[in-house]
């Protein structure tokens, strides 16, 4: 009955949010994520899900949100989400969080082209889905990952997957070298960029040079090549040696090669997300595997926190270098949906980025590497309305971004107390999850 409850009260925001479809957003700060100044004193005049145009004055007809004193940047983006092992609940997270878009790196496409459907429809909230459906992998280690087989059979399964419609082909880092090869090129004849780990037997120069687009984790340019020639311990030293003496060579062809990192730096923190207060958006059947595990022993811990910190190290030199950069959490299992996108933006400032390149990362960035600047990425006439109204200056800040005053996703107005609203179901659903 409780829950039943929730969701007619639920069922009432979700409707109430749609009849908003005209807004304008008045005395607002717009923040211009392409670098140029903040737009004081703006009004942001929204229709049929788009923003319209860019004003001083207020059309007729329109629902007011009074923007004084408040700063509007575009709907962040979670590039690297699992959307499957976190179950529904997580879809009003990200939203409560401003992650007004993800890009699902592995799931099942079936339970998700559902809930893209829904959402799409307005029967659902959750952010916009870009994915890829199944995992590509020389071996299968879990059920959202498929083996492809052979050169020959993996370009048909790229085939396959073309029909089915996903919007990447995603692979894994026990790919084999050859089927690697086949896969990115018959990716790039069917029109679908190819990204993911880097394979074991492959070298990142290499994956650089053929076209991968991503490369998804700051770890994963040491898997493999880099360091089977290691013994047990010496990985820490060897990523320094390698960023004091080898990485701007390899930083160099990256940017040369337009090929984007997603480092991912919050799913290596130490600290296990479902421990604190934050545990209760996480799917209870996740908590409980996650709390069986054995924690680790404080020479441990302090192998981990170091381990860390040079991942912070290697992000300032990618960012220092000119690459192109992206936000992602990771989210799958025990890992918070929503609020790690945000502790990512602050992990990306403190490797070395300024708010407005962090900023970017989350916004600007993901539209490019989707191709679709002309719909996202930044607030200006013609975008899709997918909008965070801040309480204060985010690029005094990062942690502002985190001062969510309200949402708007696809032109649909979600103030302040819908979003604390969408908090309190999924907290509930996740005890059902």
């Amino acid at each position: 009955m409780r829950w039943r409850s929730a969701s007619i009260l639920f069922a009432g925001l979700l409707f109430a949010s749609v009849a908003n479809a005209q807004l304008a957003i008045t005395h607002v700060t717009v923040i211009d994520t392409t670098g140029g100044p903040p737009r004081a004193d703006a009004t942001v005049v929204i229709r049929d899900g788009r923003i319209a145009s860019i004003e001083s004055s207020v059309p007729a007809g329109m629902t007011v949100v009074d923007g004084r004193g408040k700063f509007l940047i575009p709907g962040l983006w979670d590039m690297h989400v699992h959307l499957s092992w976190t179950k529904e609940s997580a879809l009003r997270v990200l939203i409560a969080n401003g992650v007004t878009g993800v890009r699902d790196l592995g799931g099942k496409v079936g339970e998700i082209d559902e809930w893209r459907t829904k959402i799409g429809a307005g029967l659902l909230v959750g952010p916009r889905i870009f994915r890829v459906g199944p995992i590509l992998n020389g071996q299968k280690f879990n059920q959202y990952q498929m083996v492809p087989g052979n050169p020959d059979e993996t370009r048909g399964v790229v085939r396959a997957l073309k029909e089915v419609g996903v919007d990447f082909i995603k692979v894994h880092r026990r790919m084999r070298r050859d089927s690697y090869f086949a896969a990115i090129d018959e990716a790039k004849k069917q029109g679908l960029p190819l990204v993911g780990h880097i394979p074991m037997t492959v070298t990142p120069e290499e994956a650089s040079d053929a076209g991968q687009a991503t490369v998804e984790h700051v770890v994963t340019i040491f898997e493999g090549t880099f360091s089977a020639a290691l013994k047990e311990g010496e990985l820490l030293a060897a990523m320094q040696r390698w960023r004091a003496q080898d990485a701007d060579k390899l930083l160099a062809r990256f940017v040369k090669n337009h090929t984007v990192v997603d480092p991912t730096l919050v799913a290596y923190r130490p600290e296990f997300d479902a421990s604190g207060p934050l545990g209760r958006y996480v799917a209870l059947s996740f908590r409980k595997e996650a709390e069986k595990r054995p924690k680790p022993s404080p020479a441990e811990l302090e192998g981990s926190q170091a381990t860390f910190a040079e991942f912070k190290e290697i992000v300032r030199a990618m960012n220092r270098n000119g690459v192109t950069l992206l936000t992602g959490s990771d989210i799958a299992s025990a890992r918070v949906p929503g609020f790690t996108l945000q502790e990512e933006l602050a992990l990306l400032v403190e490797s070395g980025l300024t708010p407005l390149q962090a900023l970017q990362a989350a916004t600007l960035n993901p539209a490019r590497v989707l191709n679709r600047s002309d719909d996202y990425g930044s607030v200006d006439a013609g975008r899709i309305a997918d909008l965070v109204l801040l309480d204060a200056n985010p690029l005094d800040d990062i942690h502002n971004t985190q001062r969510i005053h309200a949402v708007i996703s696809g032109g649909r107005l979600f103030r302040r107390a819908d979003l604390d609203t969408l908090l309190r179901e999924a907290e509930e659903m996740a005890k059902h999850e």
